[in-house]
């Protein structure tokens, strides 16, 4: 089985800090090869967050998995 490379951009905006368990689920996917070349771009005046990163599924899973994810906690 070939694994595939990450090739579909996503872009999430926070509009407030991320939690820690959302934080720790984006983790879990990087390590695991579902997302990757991240970049997180944190606004010190709003205190929003944007992170760009590229997916190997569409946005709408990445989100479920997150949710799934952070709720396992």
């Amino acid at each position: 089985m070939t694994q595939v490379k990450p090739f579909i951009k996503c872009v999430d905006y926070w509009p407030i800090n991320i939690p820690d368990n959302i934080l720790n689920a984006y983790r879990q996917l990087i390590e695991e090869g579902q997302i990757r070349k991240h970049t997180v771009i944190y606004e010190r005046t709003s205190g929003s967050t944007t992170i760009e990163y590229y997916a190997i599924a569409p946005q709408e899973w990445i989100h479920d998995e997150l949710r799934r994810r952070s709720n396992e906690v």
